[in-house]
């Protein structure tokens, strides 16, 4: 979220609105603005991150332009890939569908309203 603006309200009125958006913010604990980005490729299933093939066949690439690498580089490097990917289905399932166009205003002066409640509470 970025703020563009903050205007004086009215005397004695610090309630804090939102006035426009565009976008939903990428779920907590996503693995940054990376980790968003192939969330959403994941999601999209992109023939390039979900084929084993595609992977093997890059993998072998790697290998044969590096032969004084250890054949345990490229069975870690197998295994942090698929790692990677099972993480990232967990963050997908925990998180839902990711909708990167959606922007409900209601809502965000909702959520705003509950967290001045929350912080005049504490």
């Amino acid at each position: 979220m970025r703020v563009v603006d903050i205007q004086e309200g009215a005397d004695d009125d610090h309630t804090a609105i939102c006035l426009s958006g565009r976008g939903a913010a990428p779920p907590e604990f996503c693995g940054g603005p990376t980790g968003y980005r192939l969330m959403l490729k994941r999601q999209r299933r992109e023939a390039a991150l979900c084929n084993p093939g595609l992977r093997e066949a890059g993998i072998q690439l790697l290998a044969e332009a590096c032969p004084e690498e250890p054949a345990r580089t490229w069975d870690l490097l197998r295994t942090t890939l698929e790692e990677g990917l099972r993480s990232i289905d967990r963050r997908l399932q925990e998180s839902g569908p990711l909708e990167p166009e959606r922007f409900n205003i209601t809502e965000v002066n909702e959520r705003l309203a509950a967290l001045e409640e929350w912080s005049f509470r504490s």
